[in-house]
């Protein structure tokens, strides 16, 4: 079937053209002959021509019948009633004929003939010649004239125009423009025209300049008196016409080759549900054999396979909607394959209108996209994974352009940083300390050189200003051209880690110093003791201002020996269940002359009056001791002493707040290590001792100062060991 770009070559021929298929009904008419019926209307089949041309009824329909048996190229004509015209009918291939309206031109010459026999007494002969010259010679048409032995007398200027050669040349080589094949034709056909059959036949020549022409050639014979005394032969050049309708051919052929290569299934049908055309897909999937689905509609073809049989039965419906909505419909449906597979198939019904809006064809395609839908699920498979990875991460995971916009972020990234979906950070900066820029750059343009940055340890900046010690991969993301067009960023939480390793090193110093202690004790404490007992020897010889202030001098030294050998001798540890509360309650007993003593009052807040736990009471004791006693001296004019407690289901958390002097940032980070003291006078020894007990009991001690406003300690041991 020809397509709408095939049609564009019956536009261009300069006469009313119509196509037909075989039931009558019109397919195409061409521009010629919009113009030449517009008066009329709309025309849908032939009974309306013959109506309109004033022909018998049916007398279109007989030559019609008779064109589907010619080859494509013959025709066959019929004189218009009343006119000087005919309409010529020519096969395009099995469905389709082309109806052509052309000038009789035997009509018109009959009629000049005629005229000229009638006023021959008036009209002397010499007028009459060139009146009969000029007509030939002015006729857009090539006319040739043989006398009775078919010998060539003359041609007129048509002719010489449509061949390039003149009389002569014609009569002595005529095989130099049509073959032996077509001179036997041409004579055979000259035959029939002598016994009344004058009909029109087309041949192939080739001009002066070895172009092939095609010729539309009639012949009609001369008589006069009841003599034959020759012929003249009407010749039409239909090269163009031919060559447009060879090329429509072609490209219908070519049209054919490409829809049948196509992989997918598509079928023609008319606006009444009539399969016009099936390509070869089409007709191995449905099972149907070649001519035996024209004219018929799905639902009349039979199908062995039930689920395509099955769609072939209910296409009706969505036919209708393609129809009523004007508009292609798209659905799927799953197919049984010769494989024996499940296909899914897409299936698209597209309608095409006339220029007024008329129905004309619809297009049924349908396409296997049983491989796209397994692309599709593995990749939803693969992006539910991703999206199950990025958000279910413990890790802050966050992507942003290179110009350092945050596009998209996990809730792992919003609970590290304190944002939340309605306040996100917009921009790298806002994490960065001090809004660090050149970091940033360096960052970017060490991922977009392709390097990334693999376990960045760095600081970054939550949203209320707290510094956070971090360690961050950055990567580049790639399109599909392989081009860098944004950065991904993991983030990891270290400060765990770090304090982890400032508890290892801590413990290593512990360590390092209980040997080294060890050791200084026990060459001290010899001499020491030999020293103080000659002091006291001789203490009837000292003043006693010196005395007093030698022994205490000596004290102090046996008191920092003693704090030495409890970092370094091993001590017998008994854990046992012991009840918490009442041990704390009995440490601020102990210490109660000591706080009155320094005008320190304490307030307590003790959770429950009974909790027990594993422990070694008498560190833990010594622990209590030693901050009490550090929250006393670090207020040197009084003030209040808060205790408070608390458990979780795993650990018990002890509060010791102080109202004192408070310790600067930079000595905080310090405390627990070995010889710093916040004491004029102090070693840093105690607080070694605590943080040795609270790890050795698998807990935690944390200080939280401010200056001038004072320190809370926090002390969490677990309640089960």
């Amino acid at each position: 079937m020809n397509t709408a770009s095939c049609y564009a070559h019956y536009n261009a021929i300069p006469l009313p053209l119509v196509v037909l298929d075989r039931n009558g009904g019109i397919v195409h008419v061409n521009e010629y002959a919009i113009s030449r019926f517009s008066s009329h209307d709309k025309a849908e089949s032939i009974q309306c021509f013959e109506s309109i041309l004033s022909i018998e009824h049916n007398q279109i329909q007989a030559h019609l019948d008779r064109a589907f048996t010619m080859e494509p190229g013959e025709f066959i004509e019929l004189p218009l009633p009343f006119t000087k015209e005919a309409i010529r009918f020519s096969p395009i291939d099995s469905n389709h004929v082309t109806l052509v309206i052309i000038e009789d031109k035997e009509a018109l010459y009959k009629e000049v003939t005629r005229e000229a026999s009638t006023n021959h007494e008036s009209i002397p002969t010499e007028e009459l010649e060139q009146r009969f010259h000029s007509l030939i010679d002015e006729n857009p048409d090539g006319i040739a004239f043989v006398d009775q032995h078919l010998k060539l007398t003359l041609i007129n200027q048509a002719l010489h125009r449509m061949l390039g050669y003149s009389l002569e040349d014609l009569i002595k080589a005529p095989q130099h423009v049509v073959s032996e094949e077509t001179i036997s034709k041409i004579s055979r056909h000259f035959e029939l025209a002598l016994y009344g059959d004058q009909r029109s036949y087309e041949i192939e020549a080739y001009d002066i300049y070895r172009n092939k022409v095609h010729l539309l050639i009639k012949t009609i014979p001369i008589h006069t008196n009841g003599h034959f005394r020759g012929a003249y032969k009407i010749v039409k050049d239909i090269t163009e016409f031919k060559n447009a309708q060879l090329d429509t051919i072609d490209q219908a052929a070519q049209l054919r080759s490409l829809i049948d290569s196509i992989p997918e299934f598509i079928i023609f049908k008319d606006k009444h549900g009539s399969i016009l055309e099936m390509n070869a897909y089409a007709k191995l999937i449905f099972g149907i054999e070649e001519g035996k689905y024209k004219g018929k509609t799905c639902e009349e073809l039979y199908c062995s396979n039930i689920d395509a049989q099955h769609l072939l039965r209910n296409n009706a419906k969505t036919d209708r909607i393609a129809w009523e909505q004007e508009t292609k419909v798209e659905y799927e449906y799953e197919l049984e394959l010769a494989s024996g597979e499940i296909g899914t198939f897409e299936i698209i019904k597209a309608p095409t209108y006339n220029a007024d809006g008329e129905r004309k064809y619809l297009i049924a395609i349908g396409r296997d996209i049983s491989a796209r839908r397994e692309v599709e699920k593995e990749l939803v498979e693969t992006q539910e994974l991703i999206t199950s990875i990025f958000t279910n991460n413990a890790d802050a995971i966050s992507v942003s352009n290179l110009d350092k916009e945050v596009i998209k972020v996990n809730p792992a990234f919003q609970r590290l940083y304190g944002y939340k979906d309605d306040d996100m950070a917009s921009h790298l900066y806002e994490i960065y300390p001090d809004d660090n820029k050149e970091e940033a750059d360096r960052i970017i343009n060490s991922v977009i050189g392709g390097k990334g940055v693999v376990d960045f340890e760095t600081v970054r900046k939550k949203k209320d200003g707290t510094l956070i010690d971090v360690s961050i991969t950055y990567s580049p993301i790639k399109d599909h051209e392989g081009n860098i067009t944004a950065m991904s960023a993991i983030t990891r939480d270290i400060r765990d880690r770090k304090r982890t390793d400032e508890l290892l090193l801590r413990s290593e110093k512990l360590s390092a110093i209980g040997q080294l202690a060890a050791a200084v004790a026990h060459e001290v404490r010899n001499p020491l003791t030999s020293v103080k007992g000659f002091i006291q020897l001789y203490k009837d010889r000292i003043h006693s201002d010196i005395l007093e202030l030698m022994l205490s001098e000596m004290d102090r030294i046996e008191s920092i020996i003693n704090e030495f050998l409890s970092l370094a001798r091993p001590q017998a540890v008994t854990y046992q269940q012991t009840d918490i509360m009442t041990l704390t309650r009995n440490v601020v007993s102990l210490m109660e002359p000591e706080l009155l003593l320094n005008k320190v009052d304490v307030e307590t807040d003790f959770h429950t009056p009974s909790l027990m736990m594993n422990c070694e009471k008498n560190q833990i004791t010594q622990v209590l001791m030693n901050i009490i006693k550090n929250g006393i001296e670090s207020m040197p004019d009084g003030g209040l002493l808060s205790i408070k407690t608390c458990n979780t289901d795993t650990h018990l958390f002890i509060k010791i707040t102080d109202k004192g002097v408070g310790i600067p940032k930079e000595r905080l980070e310090r405390l627990g290590e070995p010889f710093f003291s916040n004491k004029d006078t102090g070693t840093g020894l105690g607080l070694v001792v605590c943080y040795k007990i609270i790890h050795e009991h698998k807990g935690t001690i944390e200080f939280d100062s401010s200056v001038g406003k004072g320190t809370v300690v926090t002390i969490s041991l677990p309640l089960e060991r």
